[in-house]
């Protein structure tokens, strides 16, 4: 029986190639990973959706949907309250997308588990076991995380949506948000990531990572792609706060 696995999980990248690659970088020099995960939202409101899709299919053993990549296929159909911002945003971004990288996000799968020999699993999904939009919060009341998590057969969840990184346990369960590569929003703008192993002695352990990369080279991106409200972009990236 195999002693160990490596999975590597990373999420939210939206657009911002540069983050994305010295994430990728930052695994390779950590060693062999049985798996790279990637949990969704990959192109949306970032410089570069295009070569950013392409790089996580290229590198990710398995990719999930994400409530943006919904968003894209459908053209904000799901969103009742979308605006003209985001409209914008999407029409821009199916256009450096093409109908192929749009068929490939339609296709995506919503979660997936990796199940260790002793038969405990790690599940990745992108927002929560239920669906891509509720947010699964540092601080939420364990009657509402019951709501969310309590019917996961796991000994550890792994996702993202809310780009704040955090780890908390509930009940026998694991939580790890690890989002995000691309837009952090806990202030710090250092990109995101997680890596989780299992070993017949400790059995799933994780830890949360954080990348340094080039935040004034996204920025330059931005400025240059042509993208839609390139002032709001800049500031996402740049303050890495949701204010």
């Amino acid at each position: 029986m195999s002693t160990q696995l490596r999975v590597a999980v990373i999420s939210d990248i939206h657009g911002n190639l540069g983050a994305l690659r010295a994430v990728l970088a930052d695994i390779d020099a950590r060693g062999r990973f049985d798996h790279v995960i990637v949990a969704g939202d990959h192109c949306l409101n970032g410089p570069d959706p295009d070569a950013t899709l392409d790089l996580a299919m290229e590198r990710g053993s398995v990719l999930l949907k994400g409530n943006t990549d919904r968003d894209i296929v459908e053209e904000g159909a799901s969103d009742p309250e979308i605006g003209d911002k985001k409209r914008a945003s999407i029409a821009w971004t199916r256009e450096q997308l093409g109908t192929e990288r749009i068929a490939v996000l339609d296709r995506l799968q919503f979660d997936t588990p990796v199940v260790a020999p002793d038969d405990t699993e790690l599940l990745v999904v992108h927002a929560n076991p239920l669906n891509l939009d509720d947010h699964i919060f540092p601080d939420m009341e364990d009657d509402q995380l019951e709501q969310l998590v309590g019917n996961a057969q796991a000994s550890v969840l792994v996702f993202g949506h809310l780009h704040i990184p955090n780890h908390r346990s509930f009940r026998s369960l694991q939580l790890f948000n690890i989002a995000s590569v691309g837009l952090p929003r806990d202030g710090d703008r250092r990109a995101v990531w997680g890596s989780f192993e299992w070993s017949t002695q400790e059995g799933w352990t994780g830890t949360i990572h954080r990348t340094a990369y080039d935040v004034a080279d996204t920025v330059l991106r931005i400025l240059e792609s042509g993208m839609p409200h390139t002032e709001r972009r800049i500031r996402d990236v740049v303050r890495a706060t949701y204010d």
